[in-house]
């Protein structure tokens, strides 16, 4: 870990906050729709209350590093190589995260904005502006954060107060159509797509200034995950208001859709643009983390100082994963539908237990030798 690089406390809740929206600010009210019906915008404040045990048992990690950062931590607790073993599994997860990112981008993109535009353009593009956010580390990321954030919810507050006139409270009914079972399935895959994406910030924790205040951190993280939370269950209970339940599950990005029938006095018109923004920017920037993340991993399997000189590298295999990841978006929302909550469960739950469950044997186990030899004195 580079010493020099340094973040607030302030900056990592805006870091989390943006991961949090990411692309589930398009895609999340489609993928929960589908299951849920009527009953999605309920399941996205369940995944918030569900959000704060999984970041309970982060920050019960963190607070463990003692002036460590991530890799060096496993390596102490597991040794040498299954450390490395979990840091190559690591990198392959942030480099499959990362190609599926900006698979959504490129398939949104040739969709709805640029739609005679390549693309294999649009992805090397993307590809390019991650790189270059990547080699500028973590704290220039931040601050591109600070200075993005409040722009993103200013064109969210818009878009918000410019679709009023088209809510219609009736089509959250009726609720609970078809018992809870749909409101379980719901959360299964609202979980896997920014919650448990949240370990990664295990990896980012160690850059935060340490003020001799640590619970800081701990707030941080908490306050970041929660205002991400809010600003689904917000687009998500707007979808549905606006479309309803049906064609909410029907469109591929029904947010984006929503805000096309934005029509104030017939002067106001097409503001979906200030959407797409908002998702360009919060996908930018969970895009260029994950990407900083892979770099860090496979940094610490080969124990190299300097990890710049991967990207360029890394940049290339993400075109080509990003191009041949999915056949189609059918494909895609089947994958997440049924197969990207259990493996990012793997990372965001096994894997801090196993490191919780391990820390706790050692301490019993030192805490015995210590009772041992004062036995013996």
């Amino acid at each position: 870990m580079e010493q020099n690089e340094k973040i607030k406390w302030s900056q990592f809740t805006i870091l989390v906050t943006l991961f949090t929206i990411g692309t589930s600010v398009l895609l999340a009210p489609t993928l929960v729709a589908q299951e849920a019906k009527q009953d999605a915008w309920i399941v996205t404040i369940i995944g918030v209350i569900l959000g704060y045990p999984l970041l309970f048992l982060y920050n019960k990690i963190a607070s463990s590093f003692a002036g460590r950062d991530f890799f060096t931590y496993v390596t102490d607790l597991l040794g040498t190589w299954p450390g490395k073993i979990i840091s190559l599994l690591l990198f392959i997860y942030c480099v499959f995260l990362s190609s599926l990112l900006i698979r959504q981008v490129a398939h949104f993109a040739v969709t709805q904005s640029f739609v005679e535009t390549p693309k294999e353009a649009i992805i090397s593009f993307f590809v390019l502006i991650v790189i270059v956010g990547g080699r500028y580390g973590i704290e220039t990321l931040a601050r591109t954060g600070e200075i993005l954030f409040p722009w993103v919810f200013f064109l969210l507050f818009i878009l918000l107060i410019a679709l009023i006139p088209e809510l219609k409270t009736e089509r959250l009914f009726p609720m609970f159509e078809e018992g809870v079972k749909p409101l379980f399935l719901g959360t299964f895959v609202y979980m896997g797509i920014p919650y448990f994406e949240l370990f990664l910030f295990l990896i980012l924790i160690p850059y935060i200034k340490q003020t001799g205040k640590t619970e800081k951190t701990g707030k941080a993280f908490y306050i970041g995950m929660t205002l991400g939370g809010i600003v689904l269950i917000i687009i998500t209970l707007y979808a549905l208001l606006t479309l309803g339940a049906e064609a909410t599950a029907r469109n591929q990005f029904p947010s984006y859709v929503m805000a096309k029938t934005i029509s104030i006095a017939n002067i106001i018109e097409r503001i979906e643009s200030f959407l797409a923004a908002i998702w360009f920017v919060t996908i930018f920037m969970k895009s260029a983390l994950t990407f900083y993340c892979s770099t860090l991993c496979l940094a610490n399997v080969f124990n190299l100082k300097d990890k710049k000189f991967l990207m360029v590298p890394l940049g290339f295999v993400l075109v080509f994963l990003t191009e041949y990841i999915t056949p189609n978006i059918a494909h895609f929302s089947e994958f997440v539908l049924n197969t990207w909550t259990l493996y990012t469960g793997t990372y965001a739950i096994l894997l801090p237990l196993l490191l919780i469950t391990v820390a706790a044997f050692k301490k019993r186990n030192e805490r015995r030798v210590k009772h041992a030899q004062e036995g013996k004195n």
